[in-house]
């Protein structure tokens, strides 16, 4: 059976592949610009509010309400009445494309704004 050595050259070689790979899931390049609009869609409407004014949002969905607030450009949810509490766990968001979505309530609320705006992305 032939068994070869690793040599410095291939400690070398699987260097650059791992940081290649790891560059192809990170991508510096692909920063989100900052959001200018908040739309909160519910079942039965959709709204939209700048994030440069800060200002509470109370709301009432599916006989769920929820609190969301915009502050410094941000946008979170500060309180639901919901079980899980996820929407309230999301944090906030504010870069375009960004998004919260409190299930129980049928509310979501996304970041958009300039150009190549993103539908939703969770997270």
């Amino acid at each position: 059976m032939f068994r070869a050595k690793l040599t410095f050259f291939d400690f070398v070689v699987m260097l650059f592949v791992l940081l290649l790979a790891g560059l192809l899931f990170w991508h510096p390049w692909q920063v989100k610009e900052m959001g200018e609009t908040l739309v909160i869609t519910t079942s039965t409407e959709s709204t939209e509010y700048t994030l440069s004014e800060d200002r509470r949002i109370e709301l009432s969905s599916n006989g769920i309400a929820l609190c969301v607030v915009i502050e410094n450009g941000s946008a979170y949810v500060l309180h639901s009445e919901c079980d899980d509490g996820v929407c309230v766990a999301s944090g906030a968001v504010s870069k375009v494309g960004e998004g919260i979505l409190c299930a129980p309530a049928g509310v979501s609320i996304r970041v958009k704004g300039g150009s190549g705006d993103v539908d939703f992305v969770a997270g």
